[in-house]
């Protein structure tokens, strides 16, 4: 095999033949016809005198060579499109590139609508998509180009360039006319309350603060675990429960709970930055990390 004797038009259609396992699908994510898309098909087989896809039933599946070759060609041609995207001018008023971004629900939730008003005013073409955290697949994602970036807490990712983004502290949450609004929050106070726990896990009743707490000598009582922060306000405001969270999120429904500090310390935690290093010198790239770290500054 010699590939001077193709091109790098070639190992798209091989890239895109293996993704698909079909010529049809293959040549409509290049943008080609499928007569053309099928005479790619032919050379590449010459090239690497092996059938790359051959018919199963009904449908193509790839060989065993074509597998052991394609998490290789993957990893080149991203790298390859890193390379001349680093010497591609980026202007963001013209772009219409799709930015993704990995967060917890409540990163998205503190973020979301001011990161959305900061690129829709420097580059009103261009889009978001606000991705879910998933910690086990995190990692394949930023590698496989599916997501730009990922901001979370907590994740030792070795290959990743990381960056702080922010710092987050802890408040506790009632309802408006609470018995403990306007009165003295003393540990004893706060213990003596109903309590509403996130456990993003699901199902716990244990936390930080309780942790705390027990350097005190001092329990309080859980009465509902919730999965996710962006659940609180609204139960919190129907009811008499207490419930400690992210003073930023506590920010953003000040019109129907009131934000107290607590009595005892809670350790806040660190939301953190990620990306793959192919991206550190694509502009656009380094355009939107840097339009993150002035929201995170600002917030």
């Amino acid at each position: 095999m010699d590939i001077k004797q193709g091109d790098i038009g070639l190992l798209m259609a091989l890239d895109a033949l293996l993704e698909h396992e079909s010529v049809s699908r293959a040549a409509d994510q290049l943008g080609i016809s499928q007569p053309a898309m099928s005479a790619q098909l032919k050379r590449l087989r010459n090239l690497f005198n092996d059938p790359l896809l051959t018919p199963s039933g009904r449908r193509l599946v790839a060989t065993s060579r074509a597998r052991a070759l394609q998490q290789n060609l993957r990893r080149h041609l991203q790298n390859l499109d890193a390379l001349v995207r680093e010497n591609e001018a980026f202007d963001p008023a013209e772009t219409r590139k799709t930015f993704r971004m990995i967060a917890t629900d409540y990163v998205h939730l503190v973020l979301a609508a001011r990161l959305e008003e900061r690129i829709r005013a420097a580059a009103p073409d261009a889009r978001l998509a606000f991705l879910p955290f998933e910690p086990r697949s995190m990692w394949e994602v930023l590698e496989g180009d599916s997501a730009d970036l990922a901001l979370v807490t907590g994740m030792e990712l070795p290959d990743a360039i990381s960056r702080p983004a922010m710092t987050e502290t802890f408040c506790v949450i009632m309802r408006r006319g609470h018995v403990l609004e306007k009165t003295d929050l003393t540990h004893v106070a706060f213990c003596a309350q109903r309590h509403i726990l996130i456990s993003p896990e699901g199902g716990g009743f244990v936390g930080a603060t309780d942790r705390a707490l027990a350097g005190f000598g001092m329990k309080r009582r859980v009465a509902v675990s919730l999965p996710s922060f962006l659940l609180a306000p609204g139960l919190v405001a129907g009811s008499d429960a207490l419930c400690v969270v992210p003073r930023r999120l506590a920010d953003l429904y000040r019109d129907v709970v009131v934000c107290r500090d607590l009595p005892f310390d809670v350790r806040g935690f660190d939301v953190d930055m990620l990306w793959h290093p192919r991206r550190q010198n694509d502009p656009a790239h380094t355009w939107f990390r840097g339009e993150i770290a002035r929201l995170t500054k600002r917030i």
